[in-house]
């Protein structure tokens, strides 16, 4: 067994970082500060809806085989809830969808960014799905170093598309429905990873898998905002 600080704290360490804080991101400073100009929200969403097209079971479940019991309860939960609920039924893709419809996007340009993604928006997906596939500690880790986040950084940018943009709850229940639906995830997940992170090698493996998914999403939101940036008259400064 492990002596020293558990997984838990060296992650929630790490997250603290400057370079690792999901609001932090210089995409997310500008949505929730306002000053992303409004015409390039429906840009912002056609864009990032690759990583939401993308999200499959692969991504969400390659690790199950390598949990014990029922702790595969938990992951099946967290697919049914993300992507498994019916058409309508708030689904996260379809909630997406729903966002980038009311901005005014056309499902023939969701269908075109899906095909033809940006390279940081893919890698993001991809990145998740490789560290599931590889062993337990590793997809726990990084789903729980995703999902830790997601409920303040999706609470902080709803406030922000409400106050700052004028958009109605219905628009934005996607980021509304993360905050729900986060929280319990990245709880349930917290029991897992401490029951698979039992030695300094696994403790290791799973750090790394969190630290490079913080990365990586902030490198998808990064490449947004780069393919924003030429669209749009505004600088990158945030």
């Amino acid at each position: 067994m492990s002596s020293g600080p558990d997984i838990h704290e060296i992650l929630r360490a790490d997250m603290r970082r400057p370079e690792n804080r999901y609001l932090n991101t210089p995409l997310i400073r500008l949505l929730t500060s306002g000053r992303l100009p409004k015409e390039a929200l429906r840009d912002y969403a056609v864009l990032r809806w690759p990583f939401q097209a993308k999200a499959d079971l692969a991504m969400m479940l390659s690790h199950a085989g390598y949990l014990r019991g029922d702790d595969v309860r938990h992951l099946l939960e967290n697919a049914y809830d993300e992507i498994l609920r019916p058409p309508g039924g708030g689904d996260h893709p379809g909630l997406w969808v729903q966002f980038a419809l009311r901005l005014g996007a056309t499902a023939e340009e969701l269908d075109a960014a899906a095909a033809e993604p940006l390279v940081e928006v893919a890698g993001f997906s991809k990145t998740m799905t490789y560290f599931c596939t590889r062993s337990a500690e590793e997809g726990l880790a990084s789903w729980y170093a995703d999902e830790e986040q997601l409920p303040e950084v999706h609470g902080a940018t709803a406030l922000a598309l409400r106050k700052y943009y004028g958009l109605d709850d219905e628009t934005i229940e996607y980021f509304l429905e993360h905050v729900r639906a986060d929280i319990g995830h990245s709880d349930s997940n917290e029991g897992l990873l401490a029951r698979y992170c039992d030695t300094p090698l696994r403790i290791a493996r799973a750090r790394r898998a969190a630290c490079v998914t913080l990365w990586a999403w902030r490198e998808m939101h990064q490449g947004i905002l780069r393919e924003l940036h030429r669209r749009f008259d505004f600088g990158l400064a945030a």
